[in-house]
């Protein structure tokens, strides 16, 4: 009776000890998805490159197309200057999630969940916003204690209006169908084929090229539509492309870090933080041609504002020690059971 109840005991081990191994959140993504464990071909790597390569387009094509939508309907009834933001953010998600995620289905024939998406995707999402709000008190508190800031208007109303409507156009313009394309879509297939420090590494070059394309889409589609349009640029009209590619790369790599986080849904982490870091920026700078923050900032020095990239360094790295720290930890559990 007792070896039974031990061989009971020690079967149960084994089985948790198989359990975690197959199931825990740093492997979980690529298991079930008809693909033994085993090293991919030279050709499978090749191929899950330009799965990569398909899914930036997508986005790139999209939202170039989306802006000259936009634009198009902006001039032609007159509207407002947030209609043409708006009306982009719901273009470029409609035209580009659905492309996505048809692309997951019946391309790599996997499931959505390798993509870092989760039926459960809260807990991840108020971390990615958790992250993004104290690493940004971490830097800008200090640059207000020591007056290299100064805070001379806040408007609670217009605040929080900026809050909801910047949040979602942002979400639906940038980063949802950002995150899923980038660290979603094209990441998931290079991680499965080569190694998640090659995914993230190739990612954030494409993110840097990203401005690139997008122009390129929609000077395209704006000649298609009978508009005028600026010629392919590095940058956004009015900005340095130098500090621009910078702040993109440092950016890319901190989402990187975020999405390698071991937890299911992890990608709700990146797109809570793309809106959060974004956020507090605009903040900052008053808001947008066409929303303003509700607070006016003065900056004893325009170098200061490159603490915007110390805000984002901060947040990579707190996604790096919080990706060890779990690593660790579902190390641990499984050697409970050995």
């Amino acid at each position: 009776m007792n070896g039974r109840r031990r061989q009971r005991s020690a079967g149960g081990h084994t089985y948790a000890v198989a359990r975690w191994r197959n199931h825990s959140p740093d492997t979980v993504e690529r298991n079930g998805e008809n693909a033994a464990r085993q090293k991919p071909r030279v050709s499978g790597r090749l191929a899950s490159i330009g799965r990569a390569l398909l899914g930036w387009l997508v986005l790139c094509a999209g939202i170039g197309l989306g802006i000259s939508i936009a634009r198009l309907l902006g001039e032609a009834f007159a509207a407002p200057p947030a209609f043409v933001p708006v009306v982009q953010a719901v273009l470029v998600t409609s035209l580009v999630v659905p492309a996505l995620l048809l692309l997951r289905r019946t391309l790599d024939r996997r499931s959505l969940t390798g993509l870092g998406l989760s039926p459960r995707m809260g807990g991840p999402v108020l971390l990615g916003v958790a992250v993004g709000v104290l690493r940004g008190a971490v830097t800008w508190l200090p640059a207000l204690g020591m007056g290299w800031i100064a805070v001379e208007r806040i408007d609670p109303a217009t605040l929080v209006v900026f809050l909801v409507v910047n949040s979602i156009v942002l979400f639906f313009y940038e980063a949802l169908p950002e995150e899923l394309a980038l660290r979603g879509y094209a990441w998931t297939n290079v991680r499965d084929s080569w190694h998640p420090f090659a995914a993230t590494v190739l990612v954030t070059l494409l993110f840097c090229f990203s401005a690139l394309v997008i122009s390129v889409a929609h000077a395209g589609s704006a000649l298609l539509l009978g508009m005028e349009s600026s010629g392919p640029s590095f940058a956004p009209s009015g900005t340095d492309p130098v500090a621009y590619v910078l702040q993109i790369a440092a950016f890319g790599l901190a989402l990187g870090a975020a999405r390698r986080i071991p937890l299911p849904g992890v990608l709700g982490t990146a797109i809570a933080f793309h809106v959060t870091q974004l956020t507090i920026t605009r903040i900052l700078l008053g808001g947008m041609g066409w929303i303003d923050s509700g607070v006016t900032v003065r900056f004893a020095n325009p170098d200061v504002i490159a603490l915007v990239l110390v805000h984002i360094a901060l947040c990579g790295v707190a996604f790096i020690v919080i990706r060890k720290t779990l690593t660790r930890r579902h190390e641990r559990s499984a050697l409970v059971y050995t």
